[in-house]
């Protein structure tokens, strides 16, 4: 290669980071700003709009709330509870339902056997379930496992299976006219292809994993974040009840912000 080639290339090179660490600078001052805004529409209501501190309180109310369990240790055995049941949980889900995707998108029939079953179930709402999967597991680990693994598998199966099925017939074309085989066009074109898809319905389901959580706590736990905001409720302690809400909020925050980097990584020739 010429001197004049690889200064090329590294000045593109040079143009890509800056870029990266451009959007990466754009993308923290934009969720910066929204958290500013957010806050201080929330003190605002909370001090002149809604004065009933059964409703609503201010956002240093809260702070306090949260200190005071950090203190007495009672946030980090309630976020570990969580934490474990989100991620052990999650992972299998997502393992489960990118495996199940790529067998339903590979048999056209099985797939349209499938769909209104998936579509049913993914219709139930959680919230109907989860005392028969307390009755039946108990109130221990197992429920909440069950739970959060049936609340996020479906959209990964269903994107999974949607985005398989959506790769350009172009590219497909192509990797057929060099021969390639099954197995190396599912792996350097269909999956390449879904990725996207495959990533989005990561992201719905980690929400829904906070939720199913949440949810499982609810029906019977003995620590975890909903059981938490399920006792302030209980208490009328509003301060502490908004405290872990936003730490839900903070997690999910965090794991779109992550997933959504994830996709970037993994997804380089894609326009945002």
């Amino acid at each position: 290669m010429s001197a004049a080639a690889e200064a090329k290339s590294s000045a593109y090179e040079k143009i890509g980071l800056g870029l990266a660490q451009d959007t990466w600078k754009s993308t923290l001052l934009r969720n910066a700003l929204s958290v500013v805004l957010l806050l201080v529409v929330w003190d605002l209501a909370a001090r002149y709009l809604i004065q009933n501190k059964l409703i609503l309180v201010p956002p240093i109310n809260v702070l306090r709330a949260l200190v005071i369990d950090v203190q007495n240790g009672e946030i980090w055995q309630h976020s570990y509870a969580t934490l474990l049941e989100i991620f052990v949980s999650f992972p299998v889900a997502v393992a489960i339902g990118v495996l199940i995707g790529v067998v339903l998108s590979s048999n056209r029939l099985l797939g349209q056997i499938a769909e209104p079953l998936l579509m049913a179930f993914y219709s139930v709402p959680m919230v109907a379930l989860a005392p028969l999967f307390i009755a039946w597991l108990g109130l221990g680990f197992a429920s909440k496992f069950a739970i959060i693994l049936l609340v996020c598998v479906f959209p990964i199966i269903i994107t999974t299976e949607v985005g398989l099925r959506s790769t350009d017939k172009v590219y497909l074309d192509a990797a057929k006219s060099f021969n390639a085989t099954s197995w190396q066009i599912f792996t350097t074109v269909q999956f390449p292809f879904a990725l996207p898809y495959i990533i989005g319905g990561v992201r719905v389901s980690f929400a829904r994993a906070l939720v199913g959580a949440v949810v499982a706590e609810f029906f019977g736990a003995f620590a975890g974040y909903g059981y938490a905001i399920l006792a302030a409720g209980q208490n009328f302690n509003t301060a502490r009840l908004l405290g872990y809400v936003v730490l839900l909020a903070v997690l999910g925050m965090l794991g779109s912000i992550s997933l959504r980097a994830l996709e970037r990584r993994m997804t380089p020739w894609r326009e945002d």
